[in-house]
């Protein structure tokens, strides 16, 4: 008895070294049969909707030596394992000869494309693709959409095919790269009815690139010094310095640059505003900026003070391209762009009303009348607020 299997888009129907116990028909969807190397998903080919994973079953193998992973929500039929063999066996022998030479092809076939995709980089998007990917997503926006101000439109077939055709590039990449953008608010795919089928489902018939200034920045910074010898670290990203950067354009919010771009405030502020976010500003989070070619410069006043300078421009370039590399990073460690995985950015210390245990000191919530920690009565004595994060013991 067969029964239909849901899978979420990045759920696994099966990974490599499983033990084979029962048959899968792909019935709606589109599945990746992948490998893992380097805890990195290498793409070896996508199959649809009819596809059966009954190979290894009809060539005798007892474990899957590969994986098949959901690009989509894909529904796929169970067959159990002995109720396909007596089918299978049932057949006439010249049947049953035709299947296995088409196993064996299959199998030799895909033994090739795993040689030559494990001796290639096996990232989906490698450190040489990606000036290249963003570039052709900008260049035919450019020249074969419809312009406007700072955005363009470009019909999602004419992207697709001047892509593919004039530049070589691989259409899987592109989807995903134009998800990045997407995801990063960069840009929006445009929905509509196929003009071939006006009774089919909405599906990507445009992309609208919001940010054709920061689109082409991002790819010409990045071909720069990749390209440049012993320059490579700038295009790595770093979390800690993207969190530093991240938190010091919060706190420039609405200052007002000067005429040569130059934004400044009073040291002693900038870093009670760090630290309302749990961080202790010091020369190490500068220096990591620095590493990454932006740097901060400590004027001193007239009133014995001092102001920390920088180009606000250069910074929220910055940042825009830190953001796309960092989701770069995760499109090659997962092997697909996860649009549910937002960031919501920066959080304050929360903090909370409290009562101190008089016997172990355990800091708990005002409702609480007994300590979780050592079981005392708790006197009803509010503590001061008490920052998340603050104290090693969490409250109950």
């Amino acid at each position: 008895m067969s029964n239909v299997k849901v899978l979420k888009k990045g759920e696994y129907l099966f990974k490599e070294g499983d033990k084979i116990q029962t048959v899968y028909i792909v019935q709606t969807g589109q599945m990746s049969v992948c490998l893992q190397k380097n805890k990195k998903n290498v793409d070896i080919m996508n199959v649809g909707v009819g596809y059966v994973f009954a190979d290894q079953v009809v060539l005798g193998t007892s474990q899957y030596n590969y994986a098949a992973m959901a690009i989509q929500e894909t529904k796929v039929v169970e067959i159990p394992l002995e109720g396909f063999k007596q089918q299978y066996e049932a057949l006439h022998q010249i049947y049953k000869s035709f299947i296995k030479t088409m196993a064996e092809k299959l199998k030799w076939t895909l033994n090739e494309v795993k040689t030559a995709k494990l001796e290639k980089n096996p990232m989906p998007c490698s450190e040489e693709a990606v000036p290249k990917v963003f570039g052709v997503i900008f260049h035919v926006a450019n020249h074969k959409g419809l312009k406007e101000n700072n955005t363009a439109k470009v019909d999602w077939m004419t992207l697709r095919q001047y892509s593919q055709r004039i530049f070589g590039e691989s259409l899987k990449r592109l989807e995903q790269a134009s998800q990045v953008l997407v995801k990063l608010k960069l840009a929006d795919f445009i929905y509509g009815k196929s003009p071939e089928d006006p009774e089919s489902k909405d599906e990507v018939q445009g992309l609208l690139i919001k940010d054709m200034v920061a689109l082409e920045s991002f790819f010409e910074f990045y071909q720069y010094y990749y390209y440049k010898g012993g320059k490579s670290e700038l295009i790595k990203f770093d979390e800690p310095s993207y969190n530093t950067l991240r938190v010091l354009l919060l706190a420039y919010e609405g200052a007002e640059a000067d005429k040569f771009g130059i934004v400044s405030k009073d040291f002693n502020e900038v870093v009670t505003f760090f630290k309302d976010y749990g961080i202790s500003l010091g020369n190490g989070h500068f220096t990591g900026l620095e590493k990454k070619g932006l740097f901060c410069k400590r004027k001193p006043t007239a009133d014995n003070k001092v102001h920390l300078q920088f180009e606000i421009k250069e910074f929220r370039t910055q940042i825009d391209i830190w953001k796309v590399l960092r989701e770069i990073d995760k499109w090659n460690e997962k092997g697909l762009i996860d649009m549910t995985d937002i960031d919501e950015g920066p959080k304050k210390k929360q903090t909370f009303d409290g009562v101190e245990c008089d016997q172990c000191h355990f800091v708990m919530v005002n409702q609480s009348k007994f300590c979780s920690e050592c079981g005392a009565k708790l006197a009803m004595v509010a503590a001061p607020p008490v920052a998340v994060g603050a104290i090693d013991k969490k409250a109950a």
